[in-house]
């Protein structure tokens, strides 16, 4: 025996028999249907709550592993007029930084599949920053060798082993090492591009027009790098911080850390470093121009000088000071939010893991109602043995532990394979999807002992407090008035009585079961409202399909009204708008420039920035009556308002804005191609649900960038074209044309709306649907064995006056029935506002996810719950059957 502490008054010398451990766990045997209910409860409820989280911190985990293993940089420093060895060493010489490498960048070109492509060729170093990946092969180390990505690869039909012939782009037809022809030598993945080149998102909605490869070569020998005559100019400076080997890259003390560092090099280096370069060019002008004056070339140095908008000549010939006329240099600090895919990755499974918060909150309230019901229950079944134990000298403690131990076992077992299915099955399941988008070397799954504790405590924590209100209500009474029998609920008059001509139309059994609905008033509230949280979570991921399916058609109709989107391979349109007139195929042609480019803005309410890939479209004077055939900007009010480019600023794109929190006047930054970055203004937000377009003039595009062709205007570089013919079409002749040599790259709306694809959001509306389907099944299954335990002698008496099973059947189900019915009611619309929730939560680039449900989804999510509601009558009927009226009619002694 085990002494026990009872209440105040009791005798404190009572003992604790191990009689009363069996007696407890008789009970719990008894109770198995509730235990059953409670532990599959607190199981969905772990499960989403670890499922999703789960998932995303394995994929963020291995990210942040492989940007270390890889070395990618923490800042990146880039400049207008370029880097030297006089800038890199400044840098070394902050106690931020740990290591800095300079890079080097050459543009080149080659044919891809029929048309011309542009290569970046990336000089690898020894410094271990930034370093690919490599998949196959080896890495180059001869100056004719190099290693391309899988990308590459997959696009240019190309093998190892096979030749790259470099092309003339403007004297760039070799690479630094006058080395025109480049063997494959091996596949490499680079660290700012995870985008699965074989998956589906390779060819999605995020993918620019003018996107290009980056190709990898051999580091210089040191007999290389001093061979040269003049002092190298570096394309860029990357840089690795102090401790961010120990830090997570996807943690907010990361990019805090990163911020002060970015913060100390504007304050302590920029500035000297800026002038000094500036002085540094200045001189080399006045040098060239002083040659040229002794040589007898100075008009030739002069005009030389000015083409490259160095140093222009006044209209009289003459030169003035260089000092005023070289532009000033501008370093521009870049994190890793603005390398390649980290961005996109980054709110990807942000956008998932937001839905791993938010819907768990509805399974543990859900879990918390049926806890309250089924333990209530369960507590008021043994009234009369509570007030047995405690006129027995049982405190009030140690009876109420025979619950609360009841609810905290189910809750820890459920929790327990809760954890089971949310740290293996689910997410094993969503990296089978992100795989299939990204490439993520040395993924696995982890157990987080911290995180799965906390589920299985939230979830307890609420059973138990639910447990411990149901023993409070009943333990308040005396031991006396415990072991006599509760008396029924009252019977009192309801609202529909007063409403006489449909009261006595009413049958007598409809009138009892509107009655017996609104006497048990908890259990209506706990049915309608667990209902209602199922309804609204089936409704809720529907809504995500829903939508998903209605993202191309919405854009592609509504937003882009071009059949096709064709860039040339040369700097002049002219070859390009000749095939296009020669093919008769088109209806329309307007000319266009598009640029690759990054936007990048500072969070609202936040000092974080945030940068996602674009693309820039420049619009030519006097043809905005003919880009409105091509593209339909309308503002994202419910006025729908037409917008019109002006030269105020750049619109862009709601799909592109959303991300950055973006609207018209926010500030942003965009960088080129070229890594010219420029600030300005969002002139406006126009309607659009996929892409990342930024629009602009062409006299806003030459005041922000300063890019003119020789003739004084932007050059165009595309058309946006309507097609003729059929949408199987214009598919095949795009396909068509897209290998032609005068075209880099041919894209046609048709083949972009077929191309769609979201796996990973159809991903997370399985699984939503079979937990809240799960949920269902479990709610009502409590629900149903409360009614028929707490209504026992009702039942047995209808037996005893004759009624047959399958009329017992009718009278007890007709009621859940029709709470059932009003839930789903309920659960509607709460779905309804719970899906429109998700356009804050999928805060996805080149994403606006505007919610959309069609009316079937309606229709799917209310059958649904009742079908699960006759699933549970299926079940129930047999315990109805079972109920033997002689036994359940006896008198209480």
């Amino acid at each position: 025996m085990v002494r026990v502490k009872t209440a105040p008054g009791q005798d404190s010398h009572a003992r604790f028999p191990v009689a009363f451990v069996k007696d407890m766990l008789r009970s719990w045997l008894h109770s198995w249907k509730r235990f059953l209910a409670i532990g599959l409860i607190s199981a969905l409820g772990v499960a989403v709550l670890t499922g999703i989280w789960a998932g995303c911190q394995d994929m963020y985990q291995a990210a942040d592993r492989f940007y270390k293993a890889q070395g990618l940089y923490d800042v990146q420093v880039v400049s207008s007029s370029g880097l030297t060895d006089d800038d890199l060493q400044a840098l070394r010489r902050l106690s931020d930084v740990s290591k800095a490498q300079a890079e080097e960048f050459q543009k080149a070109q080659t044919t891809v599949n029929g048309s011309k492509k542009e290569l970046t060729l990336v000089r690898l170093h020894s410094h271990g920053l930034n370093q690919p990946y490599l998949q196959a092969g080896r890495l180059p180390q001869s100056k004719n060798e190099v290693a391309v990505t899988q990308k590459f690869l997959t696009d240019s039909h190309l093998r190892l082993g096979g030749h790259i012939q470099l092309e003339d782009d403007h004297d760039a037809s070799q690479t630094a090492d006058n080395t025109s022809e480049l063997t494959i030598i091996g596949t490499v993945l680079d660290p700012q591009d995870l985008v699965n080149p074989r998956g589906r998102r390779a060819g999605g909605f995020r993918r620019t027009t003018t996107s290009d490869y980056r190709l990898f070569l051999p580091n210089k020998a040191p007999a290389d790098s001093g061979s040269q005559q003049q002092k190298p100019v570096y394309a860029a400076i990357s840089l690795r911080m102090q401790g961010s080997e120990q830090m997570d890259t996807f943690r907010d003390d990361y990019e805090d850390a990163v911020n002060r560092m970015t913060d100390r090099i504007a304050r302590k280096v920029q500035p000297d470093r800026q002038e000094a370069r500036h002085q540094e060019l200045v001189d080399n002008v006045k040098l060239q121009l002083e040659q040229a004056r002794r040589t007898g070339q100075f008009p030739q140095a002069a005009e030389a000088v000015s083409g490259d908008q160095t140093i222009p000549k006044t209209a009289g010939g003459a030169t003035t000071d260089p000092a005023t006329l070289v532009p000033p240099v501008r370093w521009y600090l870049n994190s890793r939010a603005t390398s390649g895919s980290y961005s996109d990755f980054k709110s990807d499974i942000d956008s998932i893991q937001s839905l791993g918060r938010a819907f768990p909150v509805i399974f543990l309230t859900v879990a918390v109602l049926m806890s309250l019901t089924a333990m209530t229950r369960m507590v008021e079944e043994e009234r009369g043995l509570i007030g047995t134990y405690l006129a027995l000298g049982y405190g009030r403690i140690p009876v109420a532990l025979r619950y609360l131990l009841f609810a905290l076992l189910a809750c820890l077992i459920g929790g327990g394979l809760g954890n089971l299915a949310g740290f293996i099955g689910i997410p094993a399941f969503l990296l089978t999807i992100l795989r299939d988008l990204y490439v993520v070397p040395g993924t696995r799954l982890a157990y987080d002992w911290a995180y799965s504790s906390f589920g299985v405590a939230l979830f307890a924590v609420g059973v138990l407090l639910a447990t411990a209100v149901a023993c409070a209500n009943e333990m308040r009474q005396t031991p006396a008035q415990l072991m006599l029998p509760k008396a029924p609920k009252a019977g009192a008059r309801i609202f529909l009585e007063k409403i006489g001509p449909l009261w006595r139309r009413m049958s007598f059994l409809n009138k009892v079961t509107a009655r017996n609905l609104f006497r048990f008033k908890g259990r209506m509230i706990m049915t309608v409202g667990g209902v209602a949280g199922c309804t609204a979570l089936i409704l809720c991921g529907l809504a995500i399909s829903d939508t998903v399916d209605s993202l191309g058609p919405r854009q592609f109709h509504n937003v882009y009204r071009y059949n096709l989107l064709a860039v040339s391979s040369q700097n002049n349109l002219t070859p390009l708008r000749q095939l296009l007139q020669k093919d008769g195929r088109t209806r329309s042609i307007m000319p266009i420039r598009v640029e690759s480019s990054r936007m990048t803005a500072e969070l609202p309410h936040s000092h974080r920035q945030k940068s996602e890939a674009i693309q820039l479209v420049v619009v030519p004077k006097d043809q905005e009556p003919s880009f409105s055939k091509m593209v339909n900007l309308r503002s994202t009010d419910r006025r729908a308002q037409t917008l019109h480019l002006s030269n105020a600023g750049p619109i862009v794109s709601q799909s592109a804005a959303h991300s950055l929190g973006l609207s018209a006047g926010s500030a942003i930054r965009l960088l080129d191609k070229d890594m010219n970055a420029v600030q300005t203004r969002v002139a406006a937000v126009s309607r659009s649900l996929i892409g990342s377009d930024v629009y602009l003039t062409a006299d806003c595009y030459q005041r922000l960038f300063d890019k003119t062709s020789q003739g004084g205007s932007t050059a165009m570089n595309a058309v946006y074209a309507l097609l003729t013919g059929s949408r199987d079409q214009q598919v095949s002749y795009v396909n068509r044309l897209s290998r032609n040599q005068e075209v880099a790259s041919a894209v046609s709306t048709v083949d972009m709306e077929r191309s769609m694809n979201f796996d990973l959001m159809y991903a997370v509306v399985i699984l939503i649907v079979a937990l809240a389907g799960g949920l269902a099944l479990a709610v009502l299954f409590t629900l149903s064995s409360t009614n028929v335990s707490e209504r026992t002698r009702e039942i047995a008496t209808l037996k005893v006056l004759g009624f047959h099973d399958r009329e017992v059947h009718t009278y007890i189900n007709k009621e859940m029935l029709i709470l059932t019915l009003i839930g789903i009611l309920l659960g509607l619309p709460l779905g309804r506002y719970v899906a429109g929730l998700l356009t804050s939560a999928l805060n996805m680039p080149s994403l606006y996810f505007d919610v959309q449900i069609k009316p079937v989804s309606c229709l799917i999510a209310a059958a649904a719950t009742m079908v699960f509601a006759l699933v549970v009558q299926f079940f129930t009927n047999p315990t109805l059957d079972r109920i033997d009226p002689v036994s359940a009619l006896k008198s209480v002694e």
